[in-house]
């Protein structure tokens, strides 16, 4: 347990692809309370603010174990390879324009009518 009364967070009960740390890469991971990308300084989450822009999130500081062999860091898994193929696969939605309106001109410009 931590000095923040928090197990340390292993990287193998993480989603792999809420966690970076493969060499060269900058190490980063999804915070589990926030949801957003945080860096890893020394093995911990970056301290960082909550949603509110005022208190620190409950994740900052947490204590991450990266047990993960690194043969697994870097070669992609067979599951990340099934998902890079079917998301080849997916065509993008077509985007359908719509005719712009015709602006008026300004009314400055409109010739005063004589009744």
């Amino acid at each position: 347990m931590h000095h923040n009364g928090r197990d340390v967070l292993l990287a193998s009960t993480l989603p792999v692809s809420n966690l970076e740390v493969r060499p060269g890469e900058a190490r980063t991971i999804v915070c589990p309370d926030c949801g957003t990308w945080r860096f890893l300084r020394r093995n911990m989450i970056f301290p960082h603010r909550a949603a509110d822009d005022r208190s620190r999130c409950p994740g900052s500081g947490q204590r991450v174990r990266i047990d993960l062999p690194l043969a697994s860091l870097v070669a992609p898994s067979a599951r990340q390879q099934a998902e890079q193929a079917q998301a080849g696969l997916r065509r993008a939605a077509r985007v359908q324009l719509k005719p712009s309106a015709p602006v008026p001109p300004p009314v400055f410009k409109v010739k005063a009518s004589t009744v």
